[in-house]
């Protein structure tokens, strides 16, 4: 594929991105008997190992765990020389960091009011958990696939990534504190942040290297 080519897909997916997100985004004040049919199916086959696993992937995919986790990733390939991987890392982070607050002040959406299984103290949507997963893990996905050279390694890294991101969103809505379009959005808006990070520092790389 030719790189114009390459890049009016890359834009292509952006907008489709985009397009998905904003268009969700104008729904967002309204619970859909989607949102509730799914809720009260997760919340009817709760169970404890479900329970602890589902609270140890949440930990796991919020920023207290995530942001340090892409920072120490960052410095090492700083140190490395891999400047543009650091600030690839960096770059992904600190916008997914951003935009979950921010949306949720511009939008408002309250959460389900009952059945919490952890603490919450912001508005629902988008689930910022869902969000700065998709966006951190997706990134750190990319570049593990870069780099690997054996196939099967490379494919059980996205299958790994792909999982756990999955499993975020998830344990989100299981534990009560958000309804399937808030996880939804987060997905979308993180996808959409980590696709255009990937392709300017992507392009970023290559007019370094000529």
């Amino acid at each position: 594929m030719a790189p114009s080519d390459r890049q009016a897909v890359h834009l292509a997916l952006v907008g489709l991105l985009f397009a998905a997100a904003v268009a969700l985004t104008a729904f967002a004040h309204d619970v859909t008997d989607l949102d509730t049919a799914v809720r009260q199916w997760a919340l009817g086959h709760r169970a404890a190992g479900l329970t602890t696993a589902a609270t140890v992937v949440t930990t796991i995919g919020g920023s207290l765990v995530l942001a340090p986790v892409a920072v120490a990733v960052a410095l090492v390939l700083a140190v490395r020389g891999r400047r543009s991987d650091a600030l690839l890392v960096s770059a992904t982070t600190l916008g997914a960091l951003v935009l979950g607050p921010l949306l949720k002040a511009v939008i408002e959406r309250p959460r389900p009011r009952e059945d919490h299984l952890v603490v919450v103290d912001s508005f629902a949507y988008p689930s910022g958990h869902s969000l700065t997963s998709m966006a951190v893990l997706g990134v750190l996905t990319a570049l593990a696939v870069r780099h690997l050279t054996v196939r099967a390694a490379r494919a059980t890294a996205v299958a790994a990534g792909a999982f756990l991101i999955a499993a975020v969103g998830v344990s989100r809505v299981y534990l009560g504190v958000h309804w399937p379009t808030d996880v939804l959005a987060g997905w979308l808006v993180g996808a959409t942040w980590l696709t255009v990070c990937l392709i300017v520092v992507g392009r970023r790389v290559k007019q370094d290297v000529k």
